[in-house]
């Protein structure tokens, strides 16, 4: 039997291999199951429409905003949707029109889309879109390129060390990097 500080030793080395594989596996799975596949390839790369239309409280608010039914109705009440089997990034098939109607379903119901957080923050974290997009940071450097992607999924592991190394490649001299990286920056 091996003494307690090598199993504790070994312990580690494993659990933190693991804990890299987690983390690894996080930021490139497939993205969440949501209510109706909404396709950013579609919507954002296809037809060019900025992510700013949808998520209209980015420059303006800590948090980008979820599009409402309403909003998606503003588009949706005159395009049905082409009636076509389409093959996501992921390798789902589903038919267009049959998910555009799922919007309708909620708007006729008057209950909002459950919408499922794609990269949520954690409760101890406060992140501020609003900022980041006032100092021009651009939603792909977080997010990915969306206007690639079917289905939403974490290209980036959103975690302190790769806010840090943003904060510090940013920093216009050394006293604005000491100020991007105090702790109450991001924890308040």
């Amino acid at each position: 039997m091996l003494p307690d500080f090598t199993n504790t030793a070994l312990f580690l080395i494993v659990s933190a291999l693991l804990s890299g594989v987690a983390f690894t596996a996080a930021a490139n799975d497939e993205g969440p199951e949501q209510p109706i596949l909404f396709s950013h390839k579609i919507h954002a790369g296809d037809n060019k429409i900025d992510c700013r239309t949808c998520h209209s409280y980015v420059e303006i608010s800590t948090h980008p905003g979820i599009p409402s039914v309403q909003k998606c109705m503003g588009c949706h009440t005159h395009i049905q949707g082409r009636d076509i089997e389409y093959e996501t990034d992921g390798g789902k098939v589903i038919n267009l029109r049959e998910e555009i109607a799922k919007v309708r379903e909620y708007w006729e119901k008057k209950e909002p889309i459950p919408w499922v957080k794609v990269s949520p923050m954690a409760e101890y974290v406060q992140f501020s879109h609003k900022r980041h997009i006032k100092q021009g940071i651009e939603c792909k450097t977080c997010h990915g390129e969306v206007e690639k992607m079917d289905v939403v999924r974490k290209t980036e592991r959103l975690n302190m060390g790769f806010c840090i190394s943003c904060h510090e490649e940013s920093a216009k001299d050394e006293y604005h990097e000491t100020q991007l990286k105090d702790c109450l920056t991001c924890h308040y």
